[in-house]
């Protein structure tokens, strides 16, 4: 999943951008039946540590395959949400730089209330407002009711990109110029509180790449130059991180040929996690010194035109 649509009012009417949401992205209300369907047909949420055994040899570590355990009856499954950085053209109506009531119905950030990691939005009417407005506090309160959907304390897999903070916070440096010293790190002081309660509540973390790009269109070189900002500003924000989702599903070899200096680059950053798009069957390649899996977006089109993609999950 993209970020949730949390007011599809103000999405789809959207003057700019209506149509791309309505094609690529999912609202909170179906994300909570998905999870209900998702429960009901038996699916248990994983992680990778489920079934990936890492060896370590010195400085050296290979994977390979473990098995896992579900209740009778029970199938994995494994959800990531995408763009958990809520970028400005999505919740900045007016392009002020602030989130205001003309943004386009999508949650501004993560925050940290009572312990608990809530979304927050500004609504049709201006104000800012603390409640379930994407997956994670949607995910959390599902799994407060129904704990044994997740396995062995499972939880989604985010990933983020760089060039406009995290978790809508402006955390990105180039705000230094702009809106000062003070404001940068107060930012990402907030970034940090809610990355610990992500972290104490079991999700996983993920690059999206810097800048929102496809890797597949760009040269080692552009690919050294994008991911060298990434682990730069956001990885010191995540403190680890070995996983790369791939922007606009633009994996670096289609066929998984990963022996170019493109993966190179990458695993020189320090990835060893690729997650890749398909819209056949999932699938996940153990490689010995990486892993690559093909995960299935969904989507509002898929949904609509192509709902026999989905047909085992929901």
């Amino acid at each position: 999943f993209h970020v949730l649509v949390a007011d599809p009012s103000r999405t789809w009417t959207n003057q700019k951008y209506g149509g791309q949401y309505n094609r690529n992205f999912v609202t909170t209300d179906e994300f909570e039946k998905i999870l209900e369907q998702l429960y009901n047909n038996g699916y248990v949420l994983v992680d990778m540590d489920c079934f990936i055994a890492e060896t370590v040899t010195g400085e050296t570590v290979t994977y390979s395959s473990k098995p896992i355990y579900l209740p009778d009856g029970k199938k994995p499954v494994m959800i990531t949400e995408t763009m958990v950085n809520y970028y400005n053209y999505m919740i900045d109506g007016n392009e002020d730089g602030a989130p205001d009531k003309d943004g386009a119905g999508f949650a501004t950030k993560l925050v940290v209330q009572n312990g608990e990691v809530k979304a927050a939005m500004v609504n049709n009417a201006g104000e800012t407002v603390i409640g379930n407005y994407d997956l994670v506090p949607i995910l959390e309160d599902f799994i407060d009711k129904h704990p044994d959907f997740s396995y062995h304390g499972s939880r989604a897999l985010l990933a983020v990109s760089g060039h406009e903070g995290i978790f809508g916070y402006r955390t990105q440096k180039s705000v230094i110029d702009s809106k000062g010293q003070a404001y940068y790190d107060s930012e990402v002081a907030a970034a940090k509180e809610v990355v610990a309660a992500l972290k104490e509540a079991g999700y996983e973390f993920a690059s999206y790449t810097y800048a929102d790009q496809a890797y597949g269109k760009w040269d080692a070189t552009t690919i050294q130059k994008d991911i060298s900002k990434w682990t730069a500003e956001v990885l010191p924000l995540l403190g680890t991180c070995d996983t790369l989702v791939y922007a606009k599903t633009s994996d670096i070899s289609p066929n998984g040929d990963y022996t170019t200096s493109k993966f190179n680059v990458l695993y020189g950053a320090g990835f060893r996690y690729f997650i890749s798009h398909t819209t056949g069957d999932p699938s996940c390649k153990i490689a010995g010194n990486y892993v690559r899996q093909l995960r299935i977006m969904v989507t509002g089109t898929q949904m609509a035109h192509a709902s026999t993609t989905y047909a085992a999950y929901f």
